[in-house]
């Protein structure tokens, strides 16, 4: 009798359930463990209604114990996929779904869908944060290569003039070599309307105006002559040739990794990923055919978007969107990588 009154006030959970009570839910599925003890069923639906209360907490806890008790319940797999999801631990959500998905052919369930979607919702996020992750990285060491570039560009020009000078007079004093780049500098900045900017810091910190005062009132305005003056430009156009062709690997990077995002208009509306098998409903709107089957079966005979009734036999095959998305996958590989 304890057995079937347990059983009894389970079903009457359920019952809170569907109609959305999810406390009233919880406060069956409590008295059910009472009379009955542990059983896995009781703590995966009291999972669900925290799932819907979005204590995640909670869900993890109910999910758990599930899982002590029977290892391979499906559910409470899923269940756990979902709870990772919202903590953002992406790698641990996908563990959990891929042995859902697993118990589901073993044991021939057919709700495996609906975790196949998760799954690919949760590789999408990893996509994304290792794609930024990516990003950030590159960004650093795109300006860090350009600082190297500038600071061996200014060494070698520091070291040209001081050969320079010592090979026309050597008791001139590093001062004049100094002032010499100084002004071969700013004459840089001035010919590239100041879109050049130097790293002098470590030896003097100074605008390209005070520097040019600074020549005229406190300095020998050193003359440079022609050799020079080519010999510094030499240098230049080698920094500049560097520059150039690391931006240019840069954008090449840049360009491939903007390859690598799924257009909008291919992605389905509720599986967040690109449609292989398009089929479009009476109001225009596509979905992959799975998902939208699902859908009809599952939670209510509604487009989900135009919220129209529709059926099944309604959905008609994108052919069009069909032909574009097999030429998609075909000129981006990547789309069946494992990563996303």
């Amino acid at each position: 009798m304890t057995a079937e009154k347990g059983e009894a006030i389970k079903e009457k959970g359920n019952k809170h359930f569907l109609q959305k009570k999810y406390n009233d839910a919880i406060h069956c599925y409590n008295q059910a463990l009472k009379q009955n003890g542990e059983k896995a069923i009781y703590y995966v639906n009291r999972a669900l209604c925290y799932i819907k209360l979005k204590q995640w907490d909670k869900v993890y806890q109910d999910a758990r114990h599930c899982l002590d008790l029977d290892p391979n319940y499906i559910k409470a797999h899923a269940y756990l996929g979902q709870y990772y999801i919202e903590q953002q631990q992406y790698d641990e959500a996908i563990t959990y779904f891929k042995q859902a998905l697993e118990l589901c052919k073993i044991q021939n369930k057919n709700f495996g869908d609906e975790i196949q979607r998760l799954l690919r919702y949760a590789q999408k996020r990893r996509f994304s944060i290792m794609e930024h992750k990516r990003i950030e990285n590159e960004i650093s060491l795109q300006t860090y290569l350009r600082s190297l570039i500038q600071t061996d560009k200014e060494r070698r020009m520091q070291l040209r003039i001081e050969k320079y000078l010592e090979d026309k007079d050597p008791t001139q004093s590093s001062t004049n070599s100094l002032s010499i780049l100084k002004q071969f500098l700013s004459k840089i900045m001035n010919r590239h309307n100041q879109q050049i900017t130097t790293s002098l810091a470590s030896v003097v910190s100074v605008s390209p105006k005070v520097a040019t005062t600074t020549t005229h009132n406190n300095e020998m305005n050193v003359a440079i002559d022609q050799q020079l003056e080519q010999a510094l430009q030499d240098i230049e156009q080698s920094a500049d040739q560097s520059l150039n062709e690391m931006n240019i690997l840069f954008n090449e990077v840049d360009v491939r990794r903007k390859r690598r995002e799924i257009p909008e208009y291919l992605t389905c509306k509720l599986c967040y990923d690109l449609m292989r098998d398009p089929v479009i409903t009476p109001f225009g709107i596509t979905y992959c055919r799975s998902c939208i089957e699902e859908n009809l079966y599952k939670v209510s005979h509604l487009d989900p978007i135009a919220n129209k009734p529709l059926v099944v036999d309604q959905l008609v095959n994108n052919l069009v969107l069909k032909e574009i998305v097999e030429k998609f996958i075909k000129e981006n590989e990547w789309v069946n990588s494992e990563c996303f």
